[in-house]
């Protein structure tokens, strides 16, 4: 092959993946420029609230998670706890909460293995036909909630085009490689999904912080209506920006959600197979080729790696990929981390793990190997 063909088979992919990341960030930071300095927007007219929680088997997480939904400002607001299946004490929890709050709380138990392949999707289609508000909010039994959570995301629906909001995350911290490396992994992936959305092409969340309005969801037939998925959240998030509803991203500290880590690689890997998957095969082209095109790039990046020394020309691939996974790990680190020094000295050597470990879950959802979710092996 002629060094100049070569050459550009290469530069040209690698110049692409770096300008999608460039403006990448540049939808990251238009999202704080709304938050900080925002338009004149009309007053927010009152609006009833409900808060979905669907857990399995979360007896050691859920009772914090309870308590910081007592301590939100927003009073008055619903709560509907779905019990999806639990083999523990988690329904009794949850009934114990009830019995304490009985006027605002409800409490859904499943206990049949539900017909679809996410039984996560399904249960959270009972929470919502259970709730009664037209501001539906989610969050997971293994977080925990700032106090001004829900006074943080409503503001948003005072524009009637907002249909849904998602904010920021933080991991627990935790000891070990594996809890400082999700602490660097989950707002890294964020910005991704922050990023889109700022751009005004949506297409990803996490659903432990999310509000969406209640019409926005009927509109798209529920949580059944998403069709078969594997990441419901992301689902929605793609469904709603199809029909022409607004999808901000609120960027302030006050409503960060803290959740915990995956305890072990196996259950870290699992996880990442679960939304890599989801995420590579989504329903919507839109999101499924882009998303390919950044996965598959830096699945060939890592591969060329040993090549280098051979053929240096193919060095411009890995570079391109750090330089791109590193432009959006530095920002979430620069807006979001309190230890900033710390998170910097670590930014490179994280960077390149996380280059190799979606090298990892990447040829896995390509193989669709099967993940387990919520008690449940599933298969793309």
């Amino acid at each position: 092959m002629p060094l100049a063909v070569l050459l550009y088979l290469l530069a040209v992919p690698s110049a692409l993946i770096v300008l999608i990341h460039l403006a990448l960030c540049c939808g990251v930071l238009r999202n704080v420029a709304r938050d900080r300095w925002p338009r004149r927007r009309p007053a927010a007219a009152a609006k009833s609230v409900a808060v979905l929680v669907a857990a399995k088997d979360e007896q050691e997480a859920l009772p914090q998670l309870l308590a910081s939904l007592e301590a939100q400002t927003v009073p008055g607001f619903q709560v509907v706890l779905v019990d999806d299946r639990s083999t523990d004490r988690t329904g009794q929890i949850m009934e114990g909460f009830r019995a304490r709050h009985a006027e605002r709380v409800q409490v859904v138990h499943v206990r049949e293995e539900p017909a679809i392949r996410n039984p996560k999707q399904a249960a959270l289609e009972l929470g919502y036909r259970a709730a009664h508000a037209e501001i539906l909010a989610f969050t997971d039994a293994d977080c925990v909630l700032p106090p001004e959570w829900l006074a943080g995301l409503l503001p948003y629906f005072a524009d009637p085009r907002v249909g849904i909001v998602f904010g920021q995350l933080a991991l627990a911290r935790a000891g070990g490689f594996l809890g400082r490396f999700q602490a660097y992994d989950q707002p890294l992936i964020h910005q991704w999904n922050s990023g889109t959305a700022g751009l005004g092409i949506p297409g990803s969340c996490f659903g432990n912080n999310l509000a969406a309005r209640r019409a926005v969801v009927e509109q798209v037939g529920g949580f059944l209506g998403l069709g078969d998925t594997l990441t419901e959240d992301a689902a929605l998030v793609t469904a709603a920006a199809k029909r022409g509803w607004r999808v901000r991203v609120c960027t302030r500290r006050s409503a960060m959600i803290v959740t915990r880590p995956q305890p072990s690689w196996r259950a870290f890997l699992n996880q990442h197979l679960r939304w890599n998957t989801g995420a590579f095969y989504h329903q919507d082209l839109g999101t499924r080729w882009p998303y390919r095109f950044i996965v598959l790039f830096l699945t060939v990046s890592v591969l060329a790696i040993p090549f280098c020394p051979l053929v240096p020309l193919l060095t411009v691939l890995p570079v391109a990929s750090f330089i791109a996974v590193g432009m959006m790990g530095f920002l979430a680190g620069l807006l979001y981390r309190s230890d900033r020094t710390a998170y910097l000295l670590r930014l490179a050597p994280y960077t390149l793990f996380f280059m190799a470990f979606y090298l990892l879950a990447t040829v896995l959802s390509m193989l669709r190997l099967t993940t387990e979710w919520k008690g449940r092996w599933i298969r793309e």
